[in-house]
Parts: C-alpha cells; structure tokens; sequence
C-alpha cells in the first residue's frame, strides 16, 4: 500500500533559500503538492512513499545534495519529530545572553548571580 507522506521543513528564518528550494522540489516529479505561505520560512510538500521514514530520509538527502551543489555548506539538516530544519548550527553562547560557570558549565542570567553561583564552588 502506498501512503501519502506530509513532510515540514523549516529554514530558521532563511525565506530566501526556503523559496529557492521550493523551486527546486517542484521540478522533482515524486513531489504531489508543495506549499509555502508568503513571507514565511517553511515548506510543505507530500510525497507519494511506502514508508514515512523513507520518505524523511529521501527528502533530507536531497536537501544535502542541493545545499552541497550550491556551496552552502555551513548549512545543516536536522530532524526533529516530523520536522525537517535547514540552518546553520550555532552554539548555544553565539545565540544566548546567558553568562555560564568556569567551573561547572551552570547558565546564569546576571554577572551577580554567576558571582553568587561561583561562591558555591568554595565551600
């Protein structure tokens, strides 16, 4: 029995190379309906699969494949649940505001209260 597979990919806020890729897709002939609302950054597309963990997979070693083609190679594809995320990975101290401990690597909002936390280390 063959099954309609409805797979989500979002571009972390990349609208540009989720349009670029949804052109890309749409010329794929395994591909039965493509969708993007206006001004966002995620794809809906249904394929036509057996299995939906086959289908995941297909679509994410295309999105390799062209992400590689087009010498974006700081991008990752990454799947979480039923979802397909197209980005570049950042750590977590790029991304976050977030003061952390030397010592023991705990995540503080405020240099004082990374003060107060450090003096727990010395008793």
């Amino acid at each position: 029995m063959v099954n309609v597979v409805d797979i989500l990919i979002n571009f972390a806020g990349d609208i540009f190379l989720a349009e670029a890729v949804k052109d890309f897709l749409s010329s794929k002939g395994f591909i039965l309906d493509i969708h993007m609302t206006p001004n966002k950054d995620e794809i809906s597309i249904s394929i036509q699969e057996n299995n939906i963990r086959k289908g995941n997979n297909l679509i994410k070693e295309i999105l390799r494949n062209y992400l590689d083609e087009h010498n974006l190679t700081k991008y990752n594809v990454s799947e979480f649940e039923n979802i397909l995320t197209v980005g570049i990975p950042k750590k977590i101290e790029e991304i976050s505001n977030l003061l952390m401990c030397e010592i023991c690597g705990w995540r503080l909002n405020t240099e004082e209260e990374l003060l107060i936390h450090r003096r727990t280390h010395w008793f």
